[in-house]
């Protein structure tokens, strides 16, 4: 693995190229770049979610910045795209998935009343299967919850600890190629991983600041060859481990400027 280039540069500005606290991205079929600006919480505009391409194409944006309606986010946490190009974010204060579909129009929400009589609970982390079905985490229900692409519950497993299948505030969620979950489990300094039904399968990493330990892990992918990624938030760097869960190895950042720092 080697470092590539950087894109973007510090917009402390409403709207425009540039990002404010990127929180999280997403790529649709055709490649481009979406950028979920989380913003200042103090402030109500600049949330809103950039479109560019990696040859640093600045496509534009979407979001109306901070509130309750359709197209403004309060606390954005997390996206992923489905199969059919529609892309999901969860929004941590209004306890709310928003769907938009790939040119950043609202399509629908779902997660404060479901159908059940539930809420979600500060839902962070979104995943998306095959089959449309989406893998929320909810950081304050400890748990991992699966729904439908409309918001109907299906499966829901986890509980505040420290064993096997228990959470303490979990944050980020990934899915491998055989649909396995797996869970930054955020104050526990691990990462989990499950079956697509919840069956507990593994456990990763302790905290520390070594190889295969973590601070804080907030984010998590897997590869097509099973290798599995890490945002080790806490120590500032990302590590890899191998499909077993032993250390593979680390990065710490490398950075260059961006095309839009030189224009």
């Amino acid at each position: 693995m080697r470092y590539l280039k950087t894109i973007g540069v510090r917009n402390v500005d409403v709207a425009g190229r540039g990002f404010m606290f990127p929180y999280d991205l997403a790529f649709s079929s055709d490649g481009r770049i979406f950028v979920l600006n989380r913003g200042r919480l103090s402030v109500v505009s600049g949330t809103r979610i950039q479109i560019c391409t990696f040859d640093e194409e600045y496509l534009g944006e979407f979001g109306s910045g901070k509130g309750t309606g359709d197209d403004q986010f309060m606390v954005p946490v997390s996206m992923a795209f489905d199969s059919q190009d529609m892309l999901y974010l969860t929004d941590e204060a209004l306890n709310e998935v928003k769907v938009f579909d790939n040119t950043g129009n609202f399509i629908r929400r779902w997660g404060s009343h479901m159908d059940n009589g539930e809420s979600l609970a500060g839902p962070s982390g979104i995943a998306i299967d095959k089959e449309d079905d989406v893998y929320v985490v909810e950081q304050n229900n400890n748990r991992v919850h699966k729904l439908s692409s409309d918001g109907v519950s299906i499966l829901k497993w986890g509980e505040a600890g420290t064993g096997e299948g228990q959470f303490n505030k979990p944050w980020g969620v990934a899915l491998d190629s055989q649909s396995n979950v797996y869970v930054a489990d955020w104050h526990n300094d691990r990462i989990q991983k499950f079956t697509a039904v919840g069956e507990f399968l593994a456990a990763f990493g302790e905290s520390g600041d070594g190889e295969a330990q973590f601070s804080r892990p907030s984010s998590v992918a897997v590869d097509d060859e099973g290798l599995i990624y890490v945002a080790d938030w806490g120590n500032e760097r990302v590590q890899i481990l191998s499909p077993d869960g032993s250390f593979h190895t680390m990065l710490h950042g490398e950075a260059t400027l961006s095309k839009w720092a030189l224009e």
